[in-house]
C-alpha cells in the first residue's frame, strides 16, 4: 500500500471537498460541506491552536480519506480532544482506514501532550450506529460506544402556534451585542451534559457568532425581567451544501437551552416553537438539530412534541490515553 500522510493546505481544499461529497453520496450522513465552509473551518485553526487537518494521498497524488483533530481543553479531570475521519468509499477494505486512525490517536495524544502532560486524553468522535465497519475500526485503537446521539427533522408546513412565554420572561432576536453573554448563557445551561466543554471566547466566535452559517436574525434569547440575564435561547444555522444537495433551505438549530434555575416553565419549547414559526416564514423547508441520548432535561420529548421525527442515530466514541503516551512512542 503505497499511502503517504500529509497535514492539509488550503490548495486542498477542492479535492478534500470533493471526498467529502464522495463519502457523502455513499454514506448518507447528512453532513454536507462545500469549499468554502471547508475553507472557514481551515482558517479557525489559525485562531483554535490544536486544529489540525491530515489527508491520506495514494501514489497518484489522489486524496483518499483524512482525518483531523480539535483540542477541546481541560475538563472532568481530562485533556478532551474531538477526532474525526474517513476513507474514500472506493478505497476501503485497503488499509487506509487503520493508517488514519492510527495516525489520528497519536496525534490527539501528542496534541494533549503539549499542553497538559499531565492529564489524560479523552478522544471522542462519533459515527451512524448503522456503520459497523467503522466501528470494528475505532475498536481496533481502543475507541468503544458510549452513548448515541440522535439526529431530528421536522417539516415546517404542518408546526403548531408557538407557546407564549410564562409571565417573568420575555423573547428578543439576537443581536451582536449579547455575543458573549450568549456565550456565557450556553456555557451555564450545558455544564450538566456528558462531555461538554466550556467554549472560549475564540472557539465561541469561530464556531457560532462569525460562522458564515450562523443565521442572526433566525437565533432568539429569553431574558428574565428582573435580571435581564438570558435565561434560554436558540441559536440557528444554515449550510449551504444542504441546499446545493437536496434543493430544499433547511434552519439547523445548532444549540438550544435553558439555564438550570428556570427550566421547567416551558422556556425551551417556547422559543424553539417562536424559532419554528421563523423558519417558516423565512422560507424555509424543514428544521434539524442534534439531541444527546444522556441529555439530562428531557430535550427528547420536547423535540418530538414540536413535530421533531428522529431520522438518524449516531453513536458516540470514546477513549482515554494516559499521561505522556504520545511522548513515550516518539
Amino acid at each position: 500500500m503505497d499511502i503517504s500522510l500529509r497535514p492539509l493546505a488550503p490548495g486542498d481544499i477542492p479535492a478534500w471537498a470533493e471526498l467529502l461529497a464522495a463519502i457523502e453520496k455513499v454514506d448518507r450522513t447528512g453532513e454536507l460541506s462545500t469549499a468554502a465552509d471547508l475553507a472557514e473551518e481551515m482558517d479557525s485553526s489559525e485562531v483554535e491552536v490544536g486544529k489540525d487537518f491530515v489527508a491520506a494521498f495514494d501514489a497518484g497524488a489522489q486524496m483518499v480519506g483524512y482525518y483531523s483533530i480539535l483540542t477541546r481543553g481541560e475538563g472532568e479531570g481530562h485533556y478532551k480532544v474531538h477526532v474525526e475521519g474517513a476513507v474514500l468509499p472506493a478505497r476501503r477494505g485497503q488499509g487506509i482506514g487503520t493508517l488514519l486512525v492510527t495516525g489520528m490517536v497519536a496525534r490527539a495524544a501528542q496534541a494533549r501532550d503539549e499542553r497538559r502532560l499531565d492529564l489524560p486524553a479523552r478522544l471522542v468522535t462519533e459515527g451512524m450506529s448503522s456503520d459497523l465497519a467503522q466501528a470494528d475500526l475505532l475498536a481496533g485503537v481502543g475507541m468503544q460506544g458510549e452513548r448515541w446521539t440522535f439526529v431530528m427533522r421536522a417539516a415546517l408546513d404542518a408546526i403548531q402556534p408557538a407557546r407564549a412565554l410564562p409571565s417573568g420572561y420575555r423573547l428578543r432576536v439576537y443581536d451582536g451585542s449579547m455575543a458573549d453573554a450568549l456565550r456565557q448563557a450556553h456555557n451555564a445551561a450545558f455544564l450538566d451534559h456528558p462531555d461538554f466543554t466550556p467554549f472560549s471566547q475564540d472557539r465561541w466566535r469561530q464556531s457560532v457568532t462569525e460562522s458564515r452559517s450562523f443565521r442572526p436574525l433566525l437565533s432568539f434569547v429569553v431574558r428574565a425581567q428582573e435580571s435581564d440575564e438570558i435565561v434560554a435561547y436558540v441559536h440557528t444555522a444554515e449550510f449551504e451544501g444542504d441546499l446545493i444537495a437536496t434543493g430544499r433551505r433547511v434552519a439547523y438549530v445548532g444549540n438550544v437551552g435553558t439555564l438550570r434555575g428556570h427550566r421547567g416553565k416551558g422556556l425551551a419549547t417556547a422559543v424553539l416553537g417562536h424559532a419554528l414559526q421563523a423558519y417558516r416564514e423565512a422560507g424555509y423547508d424543514e428544521a434539524s438539530l442534534a439531541v444527546d441520548s444522556a441529555n439530562p432535561t428531557g430535550a427528547l420529548g420536547v423535540y418530538q412534541g414540536l413535530g421533531f421525527a428522529v431520522e438518524s442515530r449516531w453513536t458516540n466514541y470514546v477513549m482515554t490515553v494516559g499521561p505522556g503516551v504520545a511522548r513515550a512512542r516518539s
